[in-house]
């Protein structure tokens, strides 16, 4: 096995704001990253086994191999994060650093979450203009949000952003069915062996999806514990992991994107929660009814008519290309209403893909056998082919 000489915290010491203004830009350790997650990525597994390697034949050694990488995973759901039962009520504060477009320097805020049970919970974000706003869970169906005021907020990019990758950081396995073929390849990062998983040829499994975001790739150590997510050109790296009611949680997790560091979250505070009484997560005045997400794994709607966008041509005379997320609500009869937080530009595409998804009709989506709204996003996939609705595809 070849060997990939690196410090086991790779980002060694760096000052908080200052990891983040540099971006690391000016440190060899964010190519070192780069160069460990392709190697690790292009590395191969050895299966361990008492028989040769020339006695087993590749199909027997690509199922031991894709049985070996689906319990890897349900191994490191029930290891990491604070998703899911089995945990007595607990306390959370993550503080956060993270760059944006609107700023030239990086921004600041806060996450922290109460939860008496699985699915009984608030959430309160807290940072500059758009991110100022709580949630509540009081049952599986029932969520709530603050009423938007002058601060508006994208709650769904938010929780995805600054949430998931502590709480619920393998939340997308979800999407990785016990009937999907998954490989594994090994490599050391500086000392530790890591396993990754990622699924076979991902494109069957889910067309017209970004399969990067949909399938991502999964790093774990010995023990199960979640060490790299690679999801396309971004990175997700956990670090400083603390063992909490016996899940294991990232107390500094950075995102990259192209190698460069875009997020940063250091929890502050993990502890459980004394007082667990139900009036601490009770909605608040100015909270309203939110509707229903489709979490991973959950079915997906069901579209029954769908109309191309009328795309406009770049500046430079080129079309536009890539995938770009439409967040919609799907009513109960089954019509679209456009939700705010699309990250589309220029507005002249956002304008011309919302218009057309704003046209578009699903079965009703149900849940216990009622109709009932629900959110979801549109991967609008622009590759330079003609349109054709995803109920004309050819079905996997």
């Amino acid at each position: 096995m070849v060997g990939v000489v690196l410090r086991h915290n790779m980002t060694i010491r760096f000052s908080f704001t200052k990891s983040l203004r540099r971006g690391l830009s000016a440190s060899i350790r964010v190519a070192a990253l780069a160069a460990v997650a392709a190697f690790l990525l292009s590395c191969p597994f050895r299966a361990q086994s008492s028989a040769p390697a020339a006695a087993a034949d590749d199909h027997s050694a690509a199922e031991q191999i894709n049985s070996l990488a689906h319990n890897l995973l349900q191994s490191g759901i029930k290891a990491n994060g604070l998703a899911g039962s089995g945990l007595t009520p607990w306390h959370l504060k993550i503080d956060l650093l993270y760059l944006s477009w609107e700023s030239p320097k990086p921004l600041s805020g806060t996450v922290e979450q109460w939860t008496i049970a699985p699915d009984q919970w608030r959430r309160t974000f807290t940072g500059p203009p758009g991110m100022n706003f709580s949630e509540w869970s009081v049952s599986r169906l029932e969520k709530y949000q603050s009423k938007p005021g002058h601060d508006q907020f994208d709650a769904i990019a938010d929780n995805i952003k600054f949430a998931r990758p502590v709480i619920d950081p393998l939340a997308m396995v979800a999407n990785i069915h016990p009937d999907y073929q998954l490989e594994m390849k090994r490599g050391d990062f500086g000392g530790i062996t890591l396993n990754c998983v990622s699924v076979v040829n991902p494109h069957r499994y889910a067309p017209g999806e970004n399969t990067d975001d949909f399938f991502p790739t999964y790093c774990l150590d010995q023990d199960s514990h979640l060490r790299i997510i690679v999801s396309g050109k971004t990175t997700v790296q956990f670090d400083d992991i603390q063992v909490f009611q016996g899940r294991a949680v990232a107390h500094d997790v950075k995102v990259r994107i192209d190698g460069k560091l875009d997020t940063e979250l250091k929890v502050s505070l993990l502890e459980p929660l004394a007082d667990a009484n139900a009036d601490r997560v009770k909605p608040g005045k100015d909270a309203v009814p939110q509707p229903y997400a489709i979490e991973p794994g959950l079915p997906r709607p069901e579209s029954i008519y769908e109309v191309a966008a009328a795309l406009p041509i770049q500046p430079t005379g080129m079309p536009y290309r890539g995938v770009f997320n439409v967040p919609i609500l799907i009513r109960k009869d089954g019509t679209v209403k456009i939700l705010p937080g699309a990250n589309i530009n220029p507005q002249e595409l956002k304008d011309a893909l919302q218009s057309a998804v704003g046209k578009w009709k699903y079965k009703p989506y149900l849940v216990d056998g009622q109709p009932i709204e629900v959110q979801y996003s549109v991967a609008y996939n622009i590759d330079g082919k003609p349109f054709v609705p995803s109920y004309q595809r050819p079905k996997p």
